[in-house]
């Protein structure tokens, strides 16, 4: 066998390596800065990269949106229907005026002093009432009302009905006030009680001139002990169903702190010690 069967003539072929060499010195390559090429990145990578970002930003952009809205009180009017809705809110009511009328009773033979917005109604069949604009109170729940406040006067022949369930219960301790100007048949000093009806589990009903007869919290206090008052005088209260007190209503327990709140305690308490009974 022929030895150069066994050899690449090309490979050992001196023409070739010049060939080569020459081929090398003609590149314009700057092989001492040469680096291998990078592996081109997955798509997908990409994509995800991406979506990340977006994640980020909108984090950033939602969490200053909340904090901007959490440390800045809006600018804005209230809407015709927000603006609607406080009308008819219970901070309609006002507070008892301390401007005052007197009213002398020919039926009665008394004379009183009363707020000047209330309105009275003597018609000579043994009552006299006296009813308040639309006041705003705390029921027995502690929850602001509108009420409306009336100043009964009652003659002996007048049905208590507000006794038909049984006895009240004294609210509150009677308090002791002394009248602004008696006459020579009438007591220098009166009880005011807080009743309770038997109808009601908490608060007072009505406040009532009961004479000479006080009551400690939670003391009964009977029918028979209200009818020897002549008159009969009490205070109670009725529920609005709007901000007037101009449609129905419904009697209401009243809460006991009302009576610690001067702006509703004194102008009650004013008029019931002006009485001037003859």
């Amino acid at each position: 066998m022929d030895e150069r069967e066994g050899k690449s003539p090309e490979s050992n072929s001196p023409q070739s390596e010049d060939e080569d060499y020459q081929e090398a010195a003609r590149s314009t390559a700057d092989y001492a800065k040469y680096s291998p090429p990078q592996k081109e990145r997955s798509p997908i990578w990409r994509k995800l990269g991406i979506g990340l970002a977006i994640l980020i930003v909108i984090a950033v952009l939602g969490a200053g949106g909340y904090w901007f809205a959490k440390n800045h009180k809006s600018t804005k009017t209230p809407t015709q229907s927000s603006q609607a809705s406080q009308t008819n809110s219970v901070d309609a009511g006002t507070k008892i005026t301390s401007a005052t009328k007197h009213h002398d009773s020919t039926n009665f033979n008394l004379g009183f002093d009363y707020p000047a917005d209330w309105t009275v109604t003597d018609s000579g069949n043994g009552q006299l009432t006296v009813r308040s604009p639309a006041v705003s109170v705390k029921d027995s729940d502690g929850q602001t009302v509108n009420v409306r406040i009336s100043l009964n006067i009652r003659d002996k022949t007048q049905k208590l009905s507000e006794f038909d369930t049984g006895n009240a219960i004294a609210a509150l301790d009677s308090e002791k006030v002394a009248y602004t100007k008696p006459t020579q048949t009438q007591r220098a000093n009166t009880y005011l009680s807080f009743l309770m009806y038997a109808s009601s589990t908490r608060g007072f009903d009505g406040i009532y001139i009961t004479g000479d007869s006080g009551y400690k919290k939670a003391q009964a206090i009977p029918k028979v002990d209200i009818q020897k008052i002549e008159p009969i005088i009490s205070l109670t209260f009725a529920k609005c169903t709007d901000s007037t007190c101009s449609g129905s209503m419904t009697a209401l327990s009243v809460s006991t702190d009302n009576w610690d709140d001067q702006n509703f305690s004194q102008p009650l308490k004013a008029m019931l010690q002006s009485f001037s009974i003859t």
